[in-house]
């Protein structure tokens, strides 16, 4: 299966082909821009981050540390 961006590309340069506002020589830039307008992403299956995975702990990486130790003496 082709990249599903690109065949999108492909199928706005044919649209406006055929609708005239795109000739020959006019650049690839205004066809990503029309073609930018009009493309949905589609959201992937799978988990989201705020679901939990097989044994309990959160989906979606590291936990992040919230001070050192040195912050937290310099604070005092």
């Amino acid at each position: 299966m082709a990249n599903k961006w690109l065949s999108h590309v492909k199928h706005t340069m044919k649209q406006m082909k055929s609708r005239g506002t795109y000739k020959k020589g006019d650049g690839l830039k205004k066809v990503i821009l029309e073609a930018k307008k009009s493309y949905k992403k589609h959201k992937k299956g799978g988990s989201s981050p705020d679901s939990t995975s097989d044994n309990g702990e959160m989906a979606g990486g590291r936990k992040r540390k919230h001070g050192t130790r040195r912050t937290r003496r310099l604070r005092k």
